[in-house]
């Protein structure tokens, strides 16, 4: 789908494409003059983010995450930016709902008086920024909760959520963190883009400082979660191993009545207390007091629950 306005500023022709056919990017291709690899960049998708000049354009291309409610699922959005400082051509590929109104930024107000090429194309880039700034900050305030649950003892902690925190710690880091190394080797297609308006460097040095803190908190978020899983699995496993003693501790209650049923069940003549005529009392008393004493060892031990089964847990 193609959009024209008819400029951004009365000098600047822009086009934005959206989810573009092949026959409407060799349309553009011929309009703006564009260079081949940049065609078959956008053609091939999936891109590394890159920012790099092609003979009189400059091409930025970058991830924009797709969000979706709460997480980051599905296919991330590919926005790829040609400019000089004539022409302006925005391509935005990806699902419908995860699309950004690009006509809304370029026709936004810019921070500073400056050509409107490298004006919109800095709107775009800092609303994915911010965009990589609120999901990374989002993500600590989840991880703080999973923290929490996952070290309190009386909440089973969920681990699908694990997974999906994961997901999305990891789609953050390889969006902001391309976006961060595209800036930072354009150095010189941003020397070219600002030698006309100097005045817009600082911003897009800001932007590269902002994508840089992003993709160093995600690595942050990443070791931390790691500790998570590391207690998750470990609270897995202790709850595995309180269970297979709970089970060897009922076992054991009931072994014991086995085994001396068992032993008077043979044909011995000899066995004690078999010829009084109270003896299997005798015998059931002692099968009894022998399960109550093993049955307050267990519980002491907290196998079989009790007071005493935190302390016990480690053992």
């Amino acid at each position: 789908m193609l959009k024209t306005h008819d400029a951004v500023e009365e000098r600047v022709e822009c086009v934005v494409l959206v989810n573009p056919s092949k026959a409407e990017l060799m349309q553009a291709q011929r309009r703006f003059n564009v260079h081949p690899l940049i065609v078959g960049d956008v053609l091939g998708r999936r891109q590394q983010p890159k920012f790099e000049r092609f003979d009189e354009h400059l091409y930025v291309s970058l991830w924009d995450l797709n969000r979706e409610g709460d997480d980051l699922s599905g296919v991330d959005t590919d926005l790829a930016l040609i400019f000089n400082a004539r022409e302006l051509l925005l391509i935005q590929r990806g699902p419908d709902h995860g699309l950004r109104d690009l006509d809304a930024l370029v026709g936004a107000s810019g921070p500073v008086s400056a050509p409107a090429s490298i004006a919109a194309v800095y709107r775009v880039l800092n609303a994915v920024v911010m965009d990589f700034v609120e999901l990374g900050a989002e993500i600590e305030h989840d991880l703080e909760d999973l923290e929490a649950e996952v070290f309190n003892s009386r909440v089973r902690e969920d681990y699908s959520r694990i997974y999906r925190l994961r997901q999305r710690i990891g789609r953050i880091d390889r969006a902001a963190r391309g976006l961060a190394e595209a800036l930072q080797s354009g150095q010189d297609a941003i020397q070219t883009a600002t030698a006309t308006a100097p005045s817009m460097q600082p911003y897009l040095l800001h932007l590269e400082h902002d994508a840089n803190g992003v993709s160093e908190l995600a690595a942050a978020e990443h070791l931390s979660l790691d500790a998570v899983v590391s207690s998750h699995e470990s609270n897995v496993a202790t709850r595995q191993n309180k269970d297979m003693r709970t089970i060897s501790a009922f076992a054991a209650l009931l072994a014991i009545p086995t085994v001396l049923a068992g032993l008077y069940g043979m044909n011995f003549k000899n066995l004690p207390l078999i010829d009084w005529e109270y003896g299997w009392v005798a015998v059931a008393v002692v099968v009894v007091a022998t399960d109550l004493l093993a049955y307050m060892l267990f519980r002491h031990r907290g196998w079989l629950g009790g007071p005493q089964q935190t302390r016990h847990d480690g053992d």
